[in-house]
């Protein structure tokens, strides 16, 4: 399912989720805001799925993000 999906983007999307926005993440990963944002919209292209809703003031999971954050959690505690 991760196939060919970047470490940076799975960190950009946990980043997200636990902060809550967009802005909150890019100060958490020291990233401008526009950069976490494309990485999720490319994370979100190469799964064929949308991750977070955003059409509330802050993102929030859809039912597939909370099963990718599961598996992104995993794979980013490996790697450190």
């Amino acid at each position: 399912m991760l196939d060919g999906v970047s470490l940076d983007q799975l960190r950009a999307f946990i980043a997200a989720a636990d902060q809550g926005s967009f802005s909150a993440a890019g100060r958490t990963l020291r990233r401008a805001q526009s950069v976490v944002s494309q990485a999720i919209s490319n994370l979100e292209d190469q799964l064929g799925v949308t991750l977070l809703d955003r059409s509330h003031r802050s993102p929030r999971l859809k039912p597939q993000g909370v099963v990718l954050l599961a598996d992104a959690r995993v794979v980013a505690a490996g790697v450190a």
